[in-house]
């Protein structure tokens, strides 16, 4: 799967760097890699002790599978001049994550695509592959990598988000309406649809025709239908807040103030009556002065006063890398994160565009 994101500190044990991109295994892997191991292992007890190790050996193969999958995906949005973040695997398969802000319905939906065509092109190798030896383990092996494969591009071209066909429902959608929100909130019911058609076909329909589902077919499918609806979920909340931030632009509430570094004099800080953000050597914000603690400086002593002696360090979060035509999704999103009142939006080379507050963000929302 592909999803737009911000960038974040990766989460997991980063095992590689292509291009600079961190390739991560996040810690939920091992319990898919133990539940695997253990499923093939009981079910082949003919094999012995040597069932657990071919159990692994799948294990390892969907790793490979997914990496390969994710791996389509950051290259394709690298190859449309997408900013990459990371690529994961982990419980739930994998995803990557970029910055879609200069996506286009065709990139989103060349950048979905690319993922099940690799794990198509991949299972036609094994199977290939498994047909040109004799040995029953290195067989039973490759075929296991095909079918693994081909379940994998079939899935994930279900039409509904958080799967990649759920991208391209968005991508479609995106086109016709020329709404990215309005795509996003179709493609999300289209989960929802999906997600209940899953559990209909692979849980009911074998009550009904009088077969039991085992435990571990159940919990299983119970794990993927909950995966499925929140993702599809979440990306209805996501169009609706982005229909509703996307009624202004960060130009409409960020306000210009000065810039200064610590060793500055409160002067510096005049114009906009003692309201300043304050820069490191390498121009990242580090804090902010505030008129209410200017005020408390004698006038005359601002020509002598350090802002750093009044300067207030921020809470982690409080910075928006965005840009002024953008909408305020990044704005509202520091805010939340920061649980700050004012927070200083940068552009994506670092330069301070200015604050932005509550108040000023409600105001262009409500139309005010």
């Amino acid at each position: 799967m592909s999803a737009p994101a911000t960038e974040t500190t990766p989460s997991g044990l980063v095992i590689a760097r292509i291009g600079g991109v961190p390739v991560v295994i996040g810690a939920s892997w091992l319990l898919l890699a133990a539940v695997i191991t253990f499923v093939v292992g009981s079910g082949s007890p003919e094999l012995g002790s040597t069932a657990y190790l071919l159990g692994g050996v799948y294990a390892v193969a969907l790793l490979v599978s997914v990496l390969v999958h994710e791996g389509a995906h950051a290259a394709a949005a690298r190859g449309v001049g997408l900013p990459v973040h990371r690529v994961v695997a982990d419980l739930w398969g994998g995803h990557t994550a970029y910055d879609g802000r200069l996506s286009t319905p065709g990139k989103a939906a060349l950048i979905a695509i690319v993922g099940p065509i690799s794990n198509f092109a991949l299972g036609a190798v094994a199977w290939v592959a498994s047909n040109a030896v004799t040995a029953d383990i290195p067989q039973r092996m490759l075929f296991g990598v095909a079918f693994v494969n081909v379940l994998l591009a079939a899935f994930n071209l279900l039409p509904g988000l958080p799967l990649d066909g759920g991208q391209l429902v968005d991508a479609l959608v995106w086109k016709v309406t020329g709404s990215r929100e309005t795509g996003l909130i179709a493609a999300g019911w289209t989960g929802r649809v999906v997600t209940v058609g899953v559990l209909l076909w692979f849980v009911v329909r074998p009550l009904v025709l009088g077969h039991q589902p085992s435990l571990t077919s159940l919990i299983w499918m119970a794990l993927v239908g909950m995966f499925m609806w929140q993702g599809a979920t979440a990306a209805i909340r996501t169009g609706q807040a982005r229909r509703m931030l996307g009624r202004g632009t960060v130009a409409q509430v960020v306000r210009p103030v000065p810039v200064v570094r610590a060793g500055d004099v409160l002067e510096t800080t005049a114009a906009t009556g003692g309201l300043a953000v304050v820069v490191d050597d390498r121009g990242a914000p580090q804090s902010l002065v505030f008129p209410q603690d200017a005020a408390n400086v004698p006038r005359d002593r601002w020509v002598s006063t350090p802002v750093s002696a009044l300067a207030r360090v921020q809470p982690a979060g409080w910075v928006a890398t965005t840009r002024r035509d953008d909408d305020l999704t990044e704005v509202v999103t520091a805010i939340q994160e920061s649980q700050s009142p004012v927070v200083v939006a940068v552009d994506e080379a670092g330069r301070v565009l200015g604050i932005a507050t509550v108040e000023a963000v409600n105001a262009v929302l409500e139309g005010r």
